[in-house]
């Protein structure tokens, strides 16, 4: 799925391609853009915030997408999806610009941009890194709800999607279930999470391991019903049916045991884990 990190990227990918050029045609297979045509038109930046997406035009425009589960945009060369999946697609003097099943698509005036983005939290790849004081306290807002549920909600903090929600509990050792508001150290585990979603978000594949840069390398995330690379227990996992956040979650009961009266971040474990990321400098800046 694509998260915070994936979104800045593409929208670094289309602002270096396009920003700049202008439309020299502009089809719509969406109704709701029925009514939008950015012929002539200029794009003038693209830009990520959280996990959506904002094209800006010269003509007050700003076509608005969040890619979800499987949406993405085609940028440069022609699309190779059917035609009736591509539900906008620009024409520049170098090259076209096309979505394709992207799920949340549409159009509103740029200076409204606030009724699509505003009620985000701080976004985590944005141009300065949020301070994690700052977010953690965000997070705790409400005591009692799960930390992977807490790190999923936008409106908290903008950017973290379902690898960061699993991976980053499981190298600071503490349960996905965990009520946010009993962990002691949670501005380092957002430290940690900050550090390497902004280490991914360029043109760096997501890697939360240090291991395999060139390809995503996770921990956990995925590996239902495997082994803890770190102790050998079975790792656990639930759907997004059985999680109060709506995700798949995997973590190992024994490296991440759900503590009544409490859990601390474990700094040490998280700095072995990542001993061999690029991430890990700024993960542990001020620890």
């Amino acid at each position: 799925m694509p998260e915070g990190d994936t979104i800045e990227a593409l929208a670094g990918r289309i602002g270096r391609r396009f920003a700049g050029h202008r439309v020299n045609r502009c089809v719509t297979r969406d109704p709701r853009l029925t009514r939008l045509d950015l012929t002539g038109t200029v794009l003038t930046e693209a830009v990520a915030t959280g996990k959506h997406l904002l094209l800006r035009f010269d003509s007050g425009i700003t076509v608005h997408a969040h890619l979800l589960m499987d949406g993405r945009f085609d940028v440069g060369s022609v699309s190779k999806a059917p035609e009736w999946k591509r539900r906008l697609e620009l024409w520049f003097p170098n090259g076209r610009l096309t979505a394709v099943d992207v799920p949340l698509l549409g159009h509103l005036d740029t200076a409204d941009e606030h009724e699509i983005v505003g009620h985000l939290g701080p976004d985590l790849c944005g141009p300065v890194a949020p301070d994690p004081v700052g977010i953690a306290g965000r997070l705790q807002t409400d005591p009692a709800r799960p930390l992977s549920g807490a790190l999923l909600d936008q409106r908290l903090v903008a950017g973290f999607g379902n690898v960061f929600a699993v991976e980053v509990p499981f190298l600071c050792g503490v349960s996905p279930f965990q009520p946010a508001g009993t962990v002691d150290g949670l501005v380092s585990l957002v430290r940690i999470g900050t550090a390497l979603i902004r280490w991914s978000m360029g043109d760096n594949a997501r890697n939360t391991t240090g291991r395999r840069l060139r390809g995503p390398s996770y921990w956990v995330y995925g590996k239902d019903g495997g082994r803890c690379p770190l102790c050998g227990t079975t790792l656990v996992s639930r759907s997004a049916d059985d999680t109060p956040w709506g995700r798949n979650t995997v973590w190992c009961p024994e490296c991440q045991p759900l503590t009544p009266l409490g859990a601390t971040v474990d700094e040490v474990r998280a700095r072995k884990l990542l001993a061999l990321h690029p991430a890990r400098r700024e993960a542990f800046a001020s620890t």
